[in-house]
């Protein structure tokens, strides 16, 4: 019981942070059919995913509950793969070959660019 109250309290702070840093991102830049809420979250999300599995796997201090907290919850809720798939099929229906691939470029490419940085840099100098 305990793990479902850690993933469904970290749900709702992710999905928070998702709303609030698509607010932000929108008032920082104007609108655009590449860089969203979205692309920003999924990226975000990457990063800290990446963080996460290297501090998870090199150290024995998180209990299942904490781990379940901030990677089911706070990660899975922070990004969105329901999201990515209906503004890429959006995308298709708008004929905007350009945007549409520099969309899918960061939405894969750099995400996963992301998660592997964030799993450097931890493993690097995170003295694990």
């Amino acid at each position: 019981m305990t793990e479902l109250l850690a993933v469904a309290i970290g749900g709702a702070i992710g999905a928070v942070l998702r709303y609030l840093s698509g607010i932000i991102l929108i008032r920082i830049m104007s609108r655009s059919d590449v860089i969203n809420g979205t692309v920003f979250s999924n990226l975000l999300g990457c990063f800290l995913a990446g963080m996460a599995l290297a501090w998870i796997a090199n150290t024995a201090i998180l209990s299942p509950e904490i781990t379940l907290f901030l990677t089911v919850g706070i990660l899975g809720s922070l990004t969105t793969f329901s999201t990515f798939a209906l503004e890429t099929y959006q995308l298709i229906g708008k004929e905007t070959k350009p945007q549409l691939a520099a969309y899918l470029s960061l939405q894969l490419i750099a995400a996963f660019l992301l998660t592997a940085a964030g799993y450097w840099l931890i493993h690097t100098f995170g003295g694990l």
